[in-house]
Parts: C-alpha cells; sequence; structure tokens
C-alpha cells in the first residue's frame, strides 16, 4: 500500500498522530469526525493502528501517512463467559500495550509528532508531547457475579488514563447522557483533564430519504460471535418475506458490487445512504453505533453481544428510555423485534457538534 512521505513541517502547525484500537470498527469510525475536525483547525494528521480498523481509517483518508501498531486482535467466547476469555487474554493484552507504547516513542521522533490521540490504545502515550485519550468507558462495568473485581479493574482503568494529558469523553453531560455510568470516574485522586467532546459520528441526519428497505442489518465486532450473529439474522431475513440489506463489516474482504443484497463493506457515504433508506436497522450496541444512530435519527433494535456488559448497558438504558428495542442475540426471533420496534421512539437527530470544535481548539492552543 502506498504511504506517502511527510511533508515539510511549517514551524507553527501541528502534526497529530491519531491511533484507534482494533476492537471492532467503532473507535475508527468515530475517529473520523476527529480526523476532519483536526483537519478542518489546519492540523497534518497521521494514522497508526491496526486490522481492519486501521484499513477503514485508510480507505477513508488515503492520501494521509500511516504506522501500523501492534493488534489486540481480541477473541470473543462462543457463550456468554466473556470475563473468563478476556482474563486469559489479558497478559498478551498487556503486552500489546506495552509495545505499543515502545512505537509510539519511535513515531514521535521518526515523525515530529506534536500530538497524539488515542482511541482506547491505553499505550499510545508521550511524555514528551501531549497525550489524549478518547474514552466513553471510564467505569468498566462488570457482571454481578463479578462485582467484586469492580474496584480493582476501576483502580488499572484510572491509572492507565492517568498517564495521558487530556481524556476527552464522547457523549453529553447530564441527562441527556447515552453512556450515562460508563463514563464516571471512581477515585478523586484521577487529576487527569476531561472534557466532554459531543457525540461523535462520521454520519449527517438526511431528510426525506427514500426508502429502499424494510431492515438493513449491520453486522461487526470481533469474532466469532459477529459471524454468529450475521448467521442468526441473515437466515431470518431470508424468509421473511421482507425487503432488506445486509453490511457485514468486513472491509479487509473485496466486497461485492454496491447495489448487491449483502456487502461485505461500505464506505461512510454509500453505508450513510443504505443506513437513511432502511425503516428500522438492526445492529450491536456498542456505543459508537449508538451515536451513529443518533446522528442519523433511526429506529434500531440492538442486540448486545453476548457477555459485554457494556453493550448490555447500552441496550438496557436505551430501552427504558423508550428508544430502542433490544433482544439477547440467543432469543432473537425477527418478526418479535419488529413487532416490539413499533413501541419505540427511535433517537431523535442531534444538532450539530460544537463540543468537539471547541475542544480541538483549547487543546492546539
Amino acid at each position: 500500500m502506498y504511504n506517502p512521505p511527510l511533508t515539510p513541517q511549517h514551524p507553527r502547525a501541528h502534526r497529530v498522530l491519531v491511533a484507534p484500537l482494533d476492537w471492532g470498527l467503532g473507535h475508527a469510525t468515530r475517529c473520523i469526525p476527529v480526523i476532519r475536525e483536526l483537519q478542518r483547525q489546519g492540523c497534518e494528521v497521521l494514522l497508526a493502528g491496526s486490522g481492519d480498523s486501521l484499513q477503514l481509517l485508510q480507505r477513508e483518508f488515503p492520501g494521509l501517512r500511516a504506522f501500523s501498531l501492534p493488534g489486540y486482535r481480541p477473541r470473543y467466547a462462543q457463550g456468554r463467559a466473556m470475563v473468563k476469555a478476556m482474563a486469559l487474554q489479558l497478559p498478551r493484552f498487556m503486552r500489546v500495550i506495552s509495545a505499543e507504547h515502545a512505537a509510539i516513542a519511535n513515531i514521535v521522533e521518526q515523525a515530529h509528532l506534536t500530538l497524539v490521540i488515542s482511541d482506547n490504545r491505553y499505550g499510545c502515550w508521550s511524555r514528551k508531547i501531549p497525550s489524549v485519550i478518547i474514552t466513553h468507558q471510564s467505569n468498566i462495568l462488570m457482571p454481578k457475579r463479578f462485582g467484586w473485581l469492580q474496584p480493582v479493574v476501576r483502580m488499572l482503568s484510572d491509572r492507565m488514563i492517568n498517564r495521558f494529558h487530556t481524556c476527552w469523553i464522547p457523549d453529553v453531560p447530564g441527562g441527556q447522557s447515552l453512556a450515562g455510568d460508563l463514563t464516571s470516574f471512581g477515585r478523586s485522586d484521577v487529576k487527569i483533564k476531561r472534557a466532554y467532546i459531543g457525540w461523535l459520528s462520521r454520519f449527517e441526519h438526511q431528510k426525506g430519504a427514500v426508502k429502499k428497505w424494510d431492515v438493513l442489518a449491520v453486522f461487526s465486532g470481533p469474532e466469532p460471535q459477529r459471524t454468529t450473529f450475521e448467521n442468526i439474522v441473515v437466515s431470518q431475513l431470508e424468509n421473511s418475506g421482507l425487503s432488506y440489506r445486509v453490511v457485514r463489516g468486513l472491509p479487509a474482504l473485496t466486497s461485492q458490487p454496491s447495489n448487491s443484497r449483502i456487502v461485505n463493506f461500505l464506505p461512510s457515504g454509500p453505508l450513510q445512504e443504505a443506513l437513511a433508506a432502511a425503516d428500522l436497522i438492526i445492529a450491536r450496541s456498542g456505543f459508537s453505533t449508538v451515536m451513529d444512530m443518533q446522528a442519523l435519527g433511526k429506529k434500531v433494535v440492538f442486540v448486545p453481544t453476548p457477555g459485554q456488559t457494556e453493550q448490555e448497558h447500552l441496550a438496557k438504558r436505551l430501552m427504558e428510555k423508550g428508544i430502542a428495542f433490544y433482544m439477547e442475540q440467543d432469543a432473537f426471533k425477527l418478526d418479535e423485534a419488529i413487532k416490539k420496534s413499533r413501541g419505540f421512539s427511535g433517537f431523535t437527530p442531534a444538532p450539530g457538534n460544537l463540543l468537539l470544535a471547541e475542544a480541538v481548539a483549547r487543546l492546539l492552543k
């Protein structure tokens, strides 16, 4: 893949590295508006990452130089034993954090960076230049039977976040918050600067979109649960008699023609058009997807990844607010999901995000 050379740096220009986590595609997609805002305010942006998330950003911004970071490559459990699956992978994750921190040190020197922005990559910080972490999950929730671990997990999370100069929270404060308890900080000795930067989405609400499909299903996230979810939903769509479209969320695969009923991947523009043209969306309840649905003002059925407490929390919270119906993956029934979803309001499109522009301006000063 062609990687453009670094351009001569203006003495006053900021050269910013943006590095999203490779845990599904959501961390990369929500970096798209951040990159656009950095460019709008005159920054030269570089990319760093791994796997599908880096490929997605390189497709969106083909002219930007990119650096490879070690990949986390998480594997989800087949069932609900998510805590055990993550615990077994924890030693490898810690090695990746250490390796990516070493890689960032080299990139800072090689590329003469002035700023690093990490989306949930805890090793992507530097003592030499300001470093920002974007996270909506400063409070990592544990399943009830592992509640005794919550204080330990929170302490470790606070310690890692505290290595950064600033923490950007992609949400709004108060009652309109989408993430709720996920964004809370525990200890009073967490001194890191915090700023709400509003909901991050690469999409904008479109009025008067022409309906093409009854249902659009979007799949994402680590395997094997991504494929399990796809198989459950697609088999029921095929026998439903409904008009539907499926986006598999696999940017590494060669995509079918953009007008195919099932496609491996759609870039931002065609995906926004597809989402806008569907009556109902079926998707995971990852926070980036939630923000995208908010931006587009869509009616959604959320199906959280089994055992992933963050997605379960978000799905339940949005159902309690009367916004979106949710159904567990193992009990998913398409006809029932469609029927129940009619009793929910759907998302109300949000106005433009001024908080992000303000946060970037403050940081660059």
